[in-house]
């Protein structure tokens, strides 16, 4: 049991593991409201040999080392006070959660928040009503809708979604005049827990090869996008080098015509060299 003496106004499990998150605040119209979050279950420190004594009884409760246990035990892990959220949207895998503005008379902030890293990333989608994660956990939708039954007047500017990545980069955006609602398509999961242990443990490797893909596939947009740009300053070299060799090629015929004078020749010129000094300021002090 626990006693919240605040108001709560937004009460959310997270999918995979044994924490929750709270919105709370001591007036229920409160500008400013305070998110904790708490966890079912708490590791305990003991001896080397208790925990060895203890191992038969703490079964599968015990944590990897031996000098420390899990027990269940209701614990504050985390408090974020002076947030401007008035729902909280969990990921699917867990530990990143979103902690959102939503409303008409809401200002649209969202705040991407990892409970594990404590990592924070502020974001904002102006009107936005919904808010929708990817069964992965990798992405989610944030949305302006409409009200099938009218009175969307008022959203026919904002309507439309945004798509974000976990950590809170935008990845995409589309407007539209009408739009009611957005859903994900159901996806099962098609890794085993042996194959997701496997991923996991050679992250680091899948990492580098994705990265490589991302710059290829970045170089290779950047090339079509410039292809225009690059024609033109092919053919602009093309010309200028054309140029070069026509004038070269008339440069006896330039010297004939001015009775031998070459202006090409740097020998014709007389070259002078003039400094000019500048006083910028000038300051006076009287020492007696």
């Amino acid at each position: 049991m626990m006693e919240v003496k605040d108001a709560v106004m937004a009460f959310s499990w997270e999918p995979v593991g044994s924490r929750f998150a709270m919105i709370h605040a001591e007036n229920p119209q409160a500008a400013k409201v305070t998110v904790s979050f708490y966890d079912m279950l708490k590791t305990v420190e003991v001896d080397a040999k208790k925990a060895k004594k203890n191992k038969k009884k703490v079964g599968n409760n015990s944590s990897q080392s031996q000098s420390s246990h899990v027990v269940s035990e209701l614990h504050k892990v985390d408090v974020l006070e002076g947030r401007q959220c008035n729902c909280i949207f969990w990921s699917p895998v867990g530990a990143t959660i979103i902690l959102a503005s939503l409303g008409d008379s809401a200002s649209g902030a969202m705040e991407f928040y990892d409970v594990n890293t404590k990592s924070l990333t502020v974001k904002e989608h102006y009107r936005a009503n919904t808010v929708i994660w990817d069964p992965s956990g990798r992405t989610v939708a944030t949305a302006v809708t409409q009200p099938i039954g009218g009175g969307h007047f008022k959203f026919a500017m904002d309507n439309g979604y945004v798509l974000w990545s976990f950590q809170g980069k935008q990845l995409y955006q589309q407007s539209f005049e009408t739009f009611h609602q957005l859903l994900w398509r159901p996806r099962l999961s098609l890794l085993t827990d042996v194959s997701r242990k496997a991923v996991v443990k050679d992250l680091k490797k899948y990492e580098k090869r994705f990265f490589k893909e991302d710059r290829d596939r970045t170089r290779a947009e950047y090339l079509e996008k410039t292809s225009e740009k690059r024609a033109l300053r092919r053919r602009f070299r093309e010309r200028v080098r054309s140029l070069r060799e026509w004038r070269s090629k008339q440069a006896e015929a330039r010297v004939e015509l001015l009775g031998g004078y070459d202006e090409d020749d740097d020998r014709n010129y007389n070259v002078k060299e003039v400094v000019l000094e500048t006083t910028m300021s000038t300051k006076e002090e009287v020492i007696y």
